[in-house]
């Protein structure tokens, strides 16, 4: 560490006139020194780690600062919440121990990614490895849990400290196959694995892009904590009846909530006969999440199946376009159940991939993606109908790619009057006749946003009549209507029905938000998932 600068003093600056005699310091005000140390370690909560480290060879002060802060502080996250960086590179045994031990009240360390660890000491150098680490990480008594992706790394912390959990999201930075040990978050994104193991403690395991190199990758599958199961695009055995352990084996899961299935060709019929064994025992009965995408042998019974079990919570589902039949919501209503907390429907759900693929056929084949074609759904008016009656509801409706539709304003029935719904979102449905949607979407008393994705050229008639516009070039163009300007519209209709002595005319809906897009290049944007968005987690 340099010298300090001496503080500058004042110089004495005779005015233009002569006379006056101006006071002017000769550098820089220093103001970061003038704050007290209480603020200082209060800045420090929004700053990186590595900043934090750099600002104590600074000054006096701001040191002081920094040994306050790392004696209270009891989270330290040593890659800013990125979890695909590093930690900061320059470590050693020795200076990573120094660090810790100013922590001793540190109770969780997330981003312990190193670059790289040696596997045991290295005699007259000064090396970072896995002997150190655990050192370092024994010098903080109330440690509780550590969030690292190298996995000799977990198994010694599993070893050598098995008070200790895995923290975060364990993912494939260094590894390329799976751990049993104290992970609770398992992400494994575009790498080749044997198969899936017994991980007593996952709670929630995403598969994404990975490759399953064993003739039986879950033989062994049993996750009893699994809350979220996500499989998508995943290349593994072509024979349905290999996939039967990974089916049995989710269905033990009692606590299982969100269930994803996307390209995973299990037995037509299986999740039918595996829910009716064991659904009295709590199978699949606290689901709150169904997706199911290109998987081929899928049938409407064992989608039916888990919707029917999973009634009391369920409330997000979204339906492969194979799956998208008046059929499948005639039959839920007939069932006569009651969706309490249901509230998202993607009716013709296609996966992201897909929709942004620029992947040759040949190239599909190669990496095990072309066995599935996505045809366009084939619900009609009388499907979409029941869908409001089965699930009353309803806030967030999005259609894709189905052209039996015709006549939105026969959707309302005295059963089905959406009247919760705040978001519709339609994607190339091009059949419907724009009279009849503008005659649906004025019925709708709570709807706030419209979507329409290579739909219409132009705004839909009626849209003045409420309120709206739509942008009609290309690309995305919205209007956003204020709460004054309908609140205006609304008194001024108020006092026409008073004249005019009509009082059955409904009055018109609030303001909507209304987005016509014809862009091809931006439809992935259009996919909307309620409250809870999907959301893809690169590798």
């Amino acid at each position: 560490m340099g010298p300090r600068k001496k503080a500058s003093k004042p110089q004495p600056v005779v005015g233009s006139s002569g006379g006056e005699v101006l006071l002017r310091p000769s550098g820089p005000k220093d103001y970061i020194n003038e704050l007290s140390h209480e603020v200082l370690c209060h800045i420090f909560r929004y700053l990186p780690m590595k900043d934090i480290m750099c600002m104590e060879c600074l000054s006096r002060k701001l040191r002081e600062a920094v040994t306050l802060y790392l004696r209270v502080v009891k989270v330290v996250d040593l890659c800013a919440g990125r979890w695909w960086e590093y930690m900061p590179s320059g470590f050693t045994d020795g200076s990573f121990l120094l660090l810790l031990k100013k922590m001793p009240d540190l109770e969780q360390l997330y981003g312990l990614h190193p670059r790289y660890l040696e596997r045991r000491r290295v005699r007259a150098y000064e090396a970072f490895s896995i002997p150190g680490v655990l050192e370092a990480l024994q010098a903080c008594p109330n440690l509780l849990g550590v969030e690292t992706s190298h996995l000799e790394l977990v198994e010694a912390i599993w070893n050598y400290m098995p008070q200790v959990h895995i923290l975060g999201k364990f993912r494939n930075q260094q590894t390329d196959h799976p751990i049993t040990a104290k992970i609770q978050t398992l992400h494994l994104v575009g790498v080749n694995v044997p198969e899936i193991p017994c991980v007593s403690m996952l709670r929630h395991l995403y598969l994404k892009w990975v490759r399953l190199t064993k003739p039986q990758p879950f033989k062994d599958f049993l996750c009893v904590s699994l809350r979220t199961f996500v499989m998508r695009n995943c290349a593994g055995p072509t024979n349905s009846l290999k996939y039967v352990p990974l089916v049995t084996g989710l269905a033990s899961a009692r606590n299982l909530e969100q269930l994803e299935l996307v390209r995973v060709p299990f037995l037509g019929g299986l999740i039918q006969h595996v829910v009716e064994d064991s659904w009295r025992s709590g199978g699949f009965r606290n689901l709150h999440t169904i997706v199911f995408g290109a998987c081929k042998n899928s049938l409407e019974v064992d989608l039916g199946y888990l919707i029917i079990t999973a009634a009391r919570r369920l409330h997000e589902l979204r339906i492969q376009p194979s799956l998208t039949k008046d059929g499948v919501f005639s039959a839920l209503k007939m069932a006569e159940l009651e969706f309490p907390q249901f509230e998202t429907l993607h009716l013709g759900y296609v996966d992201e991939f897909l929709l942004q693929c620029k992947m040759t056929h040949s190239e599909l084949v190669k990496y095990g993606l072309a066995d599935v074609i996505e045809n366009p759904g084939i619900i009609t008016d009388i499907g979409v109908k029941v869908v409001n009656e089965v699930f009353t509801n309803i806030k967030y409706l999005l259609i894709y790619n189905c052209p039996h539709l015709h006549n939105p304003h026969h959707w309302i029935t005295d059963q089905s009057r959406w009247s919760r719904l705040v978001d519709l979102t339609l994607v190339r449905c091009h059949a419907i006749k724009l009279e009849s949607f503008s005659q649906f979407i004025e019925a709708l008393p709570s709807l706030e946003f419209i979507c329409l994705d290579q739909m219409f050229r132009e705004p839909p008639k009626g849209c003045a009549r409420v309120g709206l516009s739509a942008g009609t070039g290309i690309g995305v163009s919205s209007a956003l209507v204020s709460n004054q300007n309908s609140n205006n519209d609304n008194d001024n209709n108020n006092n026409h029905h008073h004249h005019n002595n009509e009082p059955n005319m409904p009055p018109a809906p609030p303001a909507v938000n209304i987005i016509n897009n014809n862009n091809n290049n931006q439809r992935q944007q259009q996919e909307h998932n309620g409250n809870s968005r999907g959301k893809w987690d690169g590798g």
